[in-house]
């Protein structure tokens, strides 16, 4: 072995104890809190069902087990009734299949060796791609600075399958691409090892094949992988073996669609009579029944959702250059592939890879137009990690250091204080967002739904208007008081209240109404749908402003319109005055009315 070889090995092996040491000593359920929402609140029940109990069902003792790890109880949980009366969980259980073992000998911590043995396999099958023509620690370091120069090492933490299906992805592609993609020329010759020999065999295609059928069961646009596998085995008359790979790729998602089935009464894991629960939980007591609490959260009216296609555009600079998703700020790896693709010669095979990741971005875009990343509380674009793996592979197999390096001074820049607190950043996935510099970034108007600052309740829906014309308030940051008031909010002392307004009614004019705090010649300035106005207002007057506006941004029924609010001087009460108990940091007061369009 070269010494180039054993130090980037050497390496790879302490990182993986690393690894290994934190996954089986981190007290999880502390780290979190004793708070897990949403989809990582359903994995850790399934998963802890499949190893305790050996199914699938959603009995009232899944529902204890969970409260003795965390006592905020399953929020978000996925549920649906079967035909015969049952419930089960209502999400993809493969990824909790396949950590199950490793949470039955480990406990919760069990989740984060199983991604500990997916992040050994990842980093040495690259390390052994990339290895073939370029030298072994720069291979080693392309791998792991396309993990951890983005965000996908913090989804490591996570207790969902985001990180399972990255790896999936990333297996599939090396087992395809390792025989398809030649080495380097100058790469020295030597007897073949056992590995070598499987992945230059038909067998490693057919593996990938199946592994395929398991992505697809996991999420469905994964379908998008058997592409290249296929596409490739046709244009090289491999007719058979693609006939072969179709085969295996529709046995494994059957396989797996067939449990579902054999279980629920339904193909389909999202769909039939399926419900998201917070706060309270069926068989908790006995009158929470699942048809009397919980919110309908079912895939069959799947396509009333879809957009007019004149927001694919808008969308696909979104989904690249948006505030709280954009693949250019938290996975620059990614971009940079795809400049590098753009300025180089490129092969068929490459153009294969372009075809794949392009289209599943777009069945994401079309098909989940105002949810692509993943819900309110995902930090960045969780979808992605599906897509990501191409990425990898997607340039030459020949690298260079000036890439490494322009990653980790792009992580540095935008995604730093991400990755060196990957719990915060789970819990809090919106922080990042409220300083620079995401706040000179586009806002993702099409997503408002799930921006990741709705995961703070007083930053998220808060109403304004009148009850016969009422709006709603969605802040973009945290310069504003929570709400007491009934008619109004306070900015938080000189700060701008970065808004924005939605209503279900096209407005003529928005009126800000606007009361000082105690401070003489104030200046308060509002923009509304890019439009300024300034007052100077005297200490504690009231003003108004008024905005001629049109629709706004528009999609079906829901018109937004942003909206800034400053102060110019603020006032902090209690320290200036022995009778007045207000703590807050007071700015300006606003309220809002709307004039309809007639």
């Amino acid at each position: 072995m070269n010494p180039g070889k054993k130090t980037a090995l050497i390496a790879l092996a302490l990182v993986l104890i690393f690894f290994l040491g934190f996954s089986l000593f981190v007290n999880l359920p502390e780290t979190y809190k004793g708070f897990l929402s949403a989809d990582q609140a359903v994995y850790f029940a399934i998963t802890e069902s499949i190893a305790q109990d050996h199914d699938l069902e959603y009995t009232k003792k899944d529902l204890v087990r969970y409260y003795s790890y965390f006592n905020a109880g399953p929020q978000g949980i996925f549920l649906k009734k079967a035909k015969n009366g049952k419930l089960y969980f209502a999400k993809s259980f493969i990824y909790s299949l396949f950590a199950a073992p490793f949470v039955k000998v480990f406990g919760p911590n069990g989740f984060l060796v199983f991604h500990t043995l997916l992040l050994a396999l990842i980093l040495y099958f690259g390390f052994t791609y990339f290895s073939r023509a370029n030298p072994p620690t720069l291979s080693l370091l392309v791998v792991a600075t396309f993990l951890f120069a983005s965000v996908t090492g913090v989804y490591f933490v996570w207790i969902s399958p985001d990180f399972f299906n990255f790896s999936l992805a990333f297996f599939i592609l090396f087992l395809w691409l390792f025989k398809v993609v030649p080495a380097a020329a100058s790469a020295p010759d030597k007897p073949a090892g056992r590995l070598t020999r499987f992945l230059m065999s038909n067998g490693s295609d057919y593996l990938a094949a199946f592994l395929a059928g398991m992505a697809f069961f996991s999420k469905p646009p994964n379908i998008v992988l058997m592409g290249p596998l296929v596409l490739w085995a046709l244009l090289k008359k491999r007719f058979l073996k693609a006939g072969a790979m179709v085969v295996l790729f529709a046995v494994s998602a059957g396989l797996f669609f067939g449990v579902t089935y054999a279980t629920t009464g339904d193909w389909n894991y999202q769909g039939g009579e399926r419900k998201s629960f917070i706060g309270e939980f069926p068989l908790e007591k006995e009158a929470s029944g699942f048809d009397s609490i919980g919110h309908t959260m079912t895939s069959d009216s799947y396509f009333q959702r879809l957009y007019p296609l004149k927001f694919v555009f808008l969308n696909t600079l979104y989904y690249f250059f948006g505030r709280f998703m954009g693949v250019a700020w938290y996975f620059f790896p990614a971009l940079l592939a795809l400049i590098l693709f753009f300025i180089h010669k490129k092969s068929s095979v490459q153009w294969l890879i372009f075809l794949a990741l392009a289209a599943e971005i777009l069945i994401y875009i079309l098909l989940m137009p105002d949810n692509y990343g993943g819900g309110g509380g995902t930090l960045a674009n969780r979808y992605f990690l599906n897509i990501y793996p191409f990425f990898l592979f997607l340039p030459s197999l020949l690298r260079s250091r000036k890439e490494v390096i322009a990653s980790w001074v792009m992580a540095g820049l935008f995604i730093g204080a991400i990755i060196v607190n990957p719990f915060l950043a789970t819990a809090r996935p919106a922080m990042h967002a409220k300083k620079l510099p995401f706040k000179l970034l586009p806002v993702e108007m099409t997503q408002i739904n799930e921006f990741p600052t709705n995961t703070n309740p007083s930053a998220f829906g808060v109403s304004v208007g009148s009850e016969a014309l009422p709006g709603k308030l969605y802040f973009l940051d945290d310069n504003f008081n929570p709400k007491q008031e009934p008619n109004g909010i306070w900015t938080l002392g000189d700060k701008t209240a970065d808004i924005v307004l939605k209503t279900y009614f096209p407005v003529r004019e928005i009126v800000v109404r606007l009361l000082n705090n105690p401070r003489k010649d104030n200046l308060i300035t509002v923009t509304v749908e890019g439009r300024t106005q300034t007052v100077t207002l005297q200490d504690k007057e009231a003003g108004r402003l008024i905005f001629r506006v049109g629709d706004g941004f528009t999609i079906k029924s829901v018109h937004l319109y942003r909206i800034k609010v400053k102060s110019a001087k603020y006032s902090m009460p209690y320290f200036e005055s022995e009778t007045n108990n207000e703590r807050r940091n007071l700015g300006v007061f606003f309220g809002l009315d709307f004039i309809p369009k007639t």
